[in-house]
């Protein structure tokens, strides 16, 4: 039986004991000669018993006084199992919490190459939420304790709860080892916090940060944000493409949430990999792998979108294709990235 069943019986029993008390003393001292017992008198009677906050007999028979010796045995019965039922729940409760975040120190000190995901709510859940979808190593940061309570019980991830604005908990989060970190608090200012820190705390660290406020962006970028995200914006170009163009928005839906395990990804050319330094029709990627490169990013950050065979695949190229992790595994072995 769990606890909460056990303290529903405490209760129960201790109801029955005022209950059987009450109406045991007005039986018993119906007909006593030196006082007239009331509902009031066996209540009082009973409860101070029961207490053992002090004694009055009130005039009481001998009937009565027998009867008061086993009340007081159950009211020391029922305290009793009370008393181990609520201490047994503390100290399980108070061991579980301790193992629990010992164990989550230990998974999280393991991480490297991992994303950090500073604020899990209202925003913060959909990133959750993807990268358990991709089975990325990460650890989720959150300060609100029912918050994190709500999420453990329907996801499995690490994380550390505590204020992402502190230099310590993303130090315990393994900053010094991440490769990006996405911080979408619900106030800007923290965020230009989260990433004045993160980039102090690792230069060369990925940072995407949530903006709210339209002038927000500039400075965030100004403060190390490798790119900006306006909730609202990209919410508005949603709404307005959902209806205007609702195929597309279907096929990109169908992608962004990984059905039938297709995705859209990116893969970066690595130097001396199979394909650095070929022509893209030379590298065979559709015949290899059973993927057709849609676009590709160079080392300036421009695109190039339906590229031709004769573009020269070079070393920091991003490949961006639709693929499942089967093919992905395939396509990693020709760039040698290893993400």
């Amino acid at each position: 039986m769990n606890y909460q069943g056990k303290i529903v019986i405490a209760f129960i029993l201790l109801i029955a004991l005022i209950t059987t008390g009450t109406i045991g003393y007005l039986l018993l001292e119906q007909d006593n000669p030196e006082k007239e017992w009331k509902l009031l008198d066996a209540i009082y009677m009973t409860v101070i018993t029961l207490t053992t906050v002090g004694y009055d007999n009130m005039g009481m028979s001998d009937a009565g006084r027998i009867f008061t010796l086993f009340l007081l045995l159950g009211g020391f019965g029922v305290f009793t199992y009370s008393v181990g039922i609520a201490t047994a729940f503390f100290l399980e409760g108070q061991l579980q919490n301790f193992f629990r975040r010992r164990q989550m120190i230990r998974t999280v000190d393991k991480l490297s190459n991992h994303y950090i995901v500073c604020g899990l709510g209202n925003t913060g859940v959909h990133v959750l939420d993807e990268m358990l979808k991709a089975e990325s190593d990460f650890v989720g940061i959150e300060a609100n304790e029912e918050r994190l309570i709500h999420l453990t019980d329907t996801r499995d991830f690490p994380y550390l709860q505590g204020d992402a604005t502190d230099d310590e908990i993303l130090t315990r989060a393994g900053i010094e080892r991440a490769a990006g970190l996405v911080t979408c608090l619900s106030r800007d200012q923290d965020n230009l916090f989260v990433v004045i820190s993160a980039r102090n705390l690792n230069p060369h660290l990925r940072i995407v940060s949530k903006a709210v406020e339209n002038n927000s962006p500039a400075k965030l970028i100004t403060a190390g944000a490798d790119e900006v995200v306006l909730a609202d914006h990209i919410g508005g170009i949603r709404l307005a493409s959902g209806i205007l163009q609702p195929h597309l928005v279907g096929f990109l839906e169908n992608i962004t949430q990984n059905r039938n395990g297709q995705q859209f990804t990116e893969t970066v050319v690595q130097e001396n990999s199979p394909i650095d330094g070929i022509f893209l029709k030379t590298a065979n990627i559709q015949e290899q792998t059973g993927l057709v490169v849609i676009a590709i990013l160079d080392k300036e950050g421009t695109f190039l979108y339906n590229p031709p065979g004769d573009k020269r695949i070079e070393a920091g190229d991003a490949l961006l294709t639709i693929a499942n992790q089967r093919e992905l595994q395939k396509l990693y072995k020709l760039t040698g990235d290893s993400s």
